[in-house]
């Protein structure tokens, strides 16, 4: 069974992350493949450039006018990957956030591996996520060989969503890695594993986020209401690398303690890392 090493990191684009920052802890990782979500092109390419990487592709998902357009890429580090996107969600409103993208991503030579890209409506969003979540089971289904679906799901753990990915046979790899039981179901769309949760301002991806009234989820990558340079641990675990059949976890970890804080400046999601063994059986 053949190791890959994925970094899945949403990096916040529109707020100008530290690229050369980005690429130093993907190096540091030794990460064979990543994927991002919220980059813009030159941000992928200046990044994918200071890792040597063998293919980068990045796929358009709205403008903001604001800035330059934001998107989502697949960096091949030492395996090429050829990289394809369709819509999930707004697909003709490419001046709106709320639309959402697949990103999909073979990757070349052997063992065989097909990476699924996502950055899922946000927060109340529970229906819009629940379409997006059978589009991608319904694209997962018809992909030959292992699956790896990654990226910011914008729900939390015990949610609706996670149980769909279960009950269609993906696991969750932070969860296998650390020899944890999945989390409990969480009744109502806007509730967290650590009870009800309240709202808070709007922020830039969308309408009113949600905040736990107390407590963290077991591997939080996520700041709520995020500003540069905060010191405050996250609380919340939005990001997660999800395997199919022939992939297994050896390894999933975030930045833990002190080294928190140099990510604060980065963006408002910590990067996950996973080892993965690939090519066991169905690869």
């Amino acid at each position: 069974m053949a190791t890959t090493t994925l970094v899945t990191w949403n990096l916040k684009g529109a707020e100008d992350p530290d690229a050369q920052a980005v690429a130093d802890h993907l190096r540091a990782e030794g990460a064979d493949l990543v994927c991002l979500q919220e980059v813009q092109w030159h941000q992928a390419r200046r990044i994918a450039r200071a890792l040597g990487a063998r293919s980068c592709g990045w796929s358009f998902k709205h403008w903001p006018v604001r800035t330059w357009p934001e998107g989502m890429a697949i960096i091949g580090v030492d395996r090429p990957v050829s990289v394809r996107a369709r819509a999930l969600t707004a697909r003709w409103r490419v001046l709106s956030w709320r639309r959402r993208l697949l990103q999909a991503g073979s990757v070349h030579g052997a063992p065989p591996l097909t990476v699924v890209n996502l950055h899922l409506s946000p927060h109340d969003l529970s229906t819009l996520r629940t379409v997006e979540a059978a589009a991608v089971l319904d694209h997962v289904a018809r992909t030959p060989g292992p699956v790896v679906v990654c990226g910011d799901l914008n729900e939390r753990p015990g949610g609706e969503l996670h149980h769909r990915f279960a009950a269609a046979g993906l696991r969750d790899a932070s969860a296998i890695a650390a020899g944890a039981p999945d989390p409990p179901v969480v009744s109502g769309a806007a509730d967290g594993p650590d009870g009800p949760t309240v709202g808070v301002a709007d922020g830039p991806d969308g309408p009113a986020a949600t905040r736990p009234r107390r407590g963290a989820d077991r591997l939080p990558t996520n700041w709520h209401g995020w500003r540069r340079g905060t010191t405050e641990p996250p609380t919340q675990q939005l990001d997660f690398v999800y395997l199919g059949e022939g992939v297994e976890a050896a390894e999933v970890r975030i930045p833990q303690g002190e080294e928190v804080t140099r990510f604060g400046v980065i963006s408002d999601h910590l990067p996950v890392t996973a080892v993965l063994g690939v090519g066991g059986p169905g690869g």
